[in-house]
């Protein structure tokens, strides 16, 4: 998932100018985002999508979330049924067509339904408000049939116009910020009668189905006051900044930032952004009640302060916020768990291979097969992390290491000298992380590396793509749960949010695997073709991928369910004793 970009960029400016008028003299700088897996911690580009934690380790007061006193005592768990969760994240977002960040998709997961839902039993998607569909032979076609009975929780009932109308606000907003691409390839979606859509894209793709489980694809009421959407596809008037900064504006204002009305199993009754966010149990779900009536999520401004609440027992769970010394000293708290699944949140290097040194494909084969990826992940993770040399994370069976058979074919009288780059206040540990791939470049007699940072808001991530910097860290939450969601928005030439790369050869072994069966022998056949490509082409240095890590009290019962390589976080398999 990537971050929100030209929304940050809108509030720079604002900012700017209220300095100016106070008679300030400094200037601020433009802003633009990944998310990769894109949050605001996280992130996931897509992104996605979407993801910074916080690298406070003074100590601090267990009772500081941005919140006043009187909504802390609120928040302490009660011994009744409600569960509270902490978390340093605070969504930019929870429209389904702006959301591309992890706690604003989960928010989301919690409260709305897509026509098809991952299902935490069988790891696979399945029925939604779908309860079956059809693909036609040729795989352009899907024809959806719909629950009867659903209702929205503003009293509404759900029907096939809902369906049509909400993904056509996805597509026809399409956010700058927001997941529209992922659906991009729909050409047309009818309703032929109240309980049937019927969806048709471009060419076939056997990731669609994972698609439609995005946020970008939620159901909302079609005739709710709540919500509004553009007849047509919203289009910049011109190509320049003026321009994009219009299409932003437009997009903007069909953007709902405080409320949500879906048809899942939590409603959001209260949202205090900074502060809270209450969600309580709705009444008329069509699926199984969940067994917690209330969650209250509770904003803290520092991984710090919400390691303390956890352990003071004003939280009763978290996740994936916490540095590697922050989950050790929780490890002896009386009464605290800590569970880990399936990786899926991956780091990894950008190159520029259109600048010298990175114009060589020798220099970046050098770079990926000589950076000591265990010392990462002893060092800077503690070892709570693994070891990547694949884009694709190892929780899928088709990844495939080519980056330990390269051989180094440098050929230099001096070491080759350049710079990393690092986001100083996203992801955990990235100072070190910089560190430790200089030291190990370095070492090898081959490179001279230096590092260097900026701040992620309003300066790193608006040269993603600009050039400025020729190689740099960034970090990615999935999307959808199929190993093309780390090829496609990184190898496509067209497809792609970060980069610099482009080749027809990689272009059309992705178009082969998006049109081949998943779990196929074929299917996985031409990934490792892939990943043979981009270990020779090596645009992306994958670095490490970290699983979905919870922080819960003893009375928090089945976070197992909750935790595996969707990287969703669902509160309705939950219960409390």
């Amino acid at each position: 998932m990537r971050a929100s970009w030209l929304r940050m960029l809108a509030i720079i400016a604002v900012l700017a100018l209220a300095a100016a008028a106070c008679g300030g003299g400094e200037s601020s700088t433009e802003d633009t985002a990944d998310d990769t897996a894109s949050e605001a911690e996280e992130t996931d580009a897509e992104e996605p999508a979407d993801e910074a934690d916080a690298e406070d380790t003074e100590e601090e007061p267990a009772d500081e979330p941005t919140e006043t006193e009187d909504d802390a005592a609120e928040g302490e768990p009660t011994g009744d049924n409600t569960l509270v969760f902490g978390t340093t994240e605070q969504p930019s977002t929870i429209d389904p067509a702006d959301v591309y960040e992890k706690l604003a998709s989960d928010i989301l997961f919690n409260t709305t339904n897509r026509l098809v839902e991952f299902s935490a039993e069988t790891n696979e998607i399945g029925p939604g408000l779908a309860e079956s569909y059809d693909i036609s032979e040729d795989g352009l076609t899907y024809t959806f049939n719909l629950r009867e009975g659903v209702v929205f929780q503003d009293g509404s009932e759900m029907t096939s116009e809902d369906v049509v109308w909400s993904i056509n606000r996805s597509l026809n907003i399409a956010h700058p910020d927001g997941a529209s691409f992922l659906i991009g390839s729909i050409t047309s979606i009818e309703a032929p009668d109240d309980s049937t859509v019927v969806i048709t894209i471009s060419e076939p793709n056997s990731t669609f189905l994972a698609r439609l489980n995005y946020t970008v694809a939620t159901v909302l009421p079609s005739d709710s006051d709540v919500y509004t959407a553009p007849d047509a596809k919203l289009e910049a008037p011109s190509d320049d900044d003026a321009g994009a900064e219009t299409l932003l504006d437009e997009a903007e204002s069909y953007i709902v930032s405080d409320q949500i009305v879906g048809t899942g199993p939590y409603q959001m009754t209260d949202y205090q952004p900074g502060v809270s966010m209450t969600l309580e149990r709705f009444e008329d779900y069509w699926g199984e009640a969940p067994a917690i009536d209330t969650v209250r999520i509770v904003f803290y401004e520092s991984t710090t302060q919400m390691r303390n609440a956890l352990a003071a027992g004003e939280i009763d769970m978290a996740v994936n916020d916490l540095d590697p010394t922050e989950t050790s000293s929780l490890e002896g708290e009386e009464g605290i768990e800590i569970l880990t699944d399936a990786g899926g949140r991956t780091s990894y290097m950008v190159v520029d291979v259109t600048q010298p040194p990175f114009d060589d494909p020798a220099v970046r084969r050098a770079v990926a097969a000589t950076i000591d990826r265990q010392r990462i992940v002893d060092e800077a993770f503690e070892g709570q992390a693994s070891p990547l040399f694949s884009m694709i994370p190892e929780n899928f069976d088709v990844s495939a290491d080519h980056i330990s058979d390269i051989e180094v074919e440098l050929s230099t009288d001096s070491p080759i000298e350049f710079e990393l780059w690092y986001p100083a206040d996203r992801y955990t540990n990235q100072a070190e992380v910089a560190e430790i791939i200089s030291r190990s470049l370095n070492e090898s007699g081959l490179f001279n590396v230096t590092t260097n940072t900026s701040e992620w808001a309003t300066e790193y991530s608006t040269h993603l793509n600009d050039g400025a910097y020729p190689i740099y860290l960034l970090g990615w939450y999935p999307d959808y749960l199929d190993p093309d969601d780390y090829i496609e928005p990184f190898y496509h030439s067209e497809k792609t949010f970060i980069g610099f790369y482009g080749s027809e050869e990689m272009d059309s072994l992705i178009t082969a695997e998006q049109e081949a069966e998943p779990g196929t022998p074929e299917r996985a056949e031409i990934f490792d073709e892939i990943q043979q490509l981009a270990a020779t082409d090596m645009p992306f240095i994958p670095l490490y991928s970290e699983g979905q890590e919870a922080y819960f009290n003893e009375r928090v019962q089945g976070v197992e369910d909750t935790l595996g390589a969707a990287q969703q976080t669902w509160f309705y398999v939950l219960s409390l004793s």
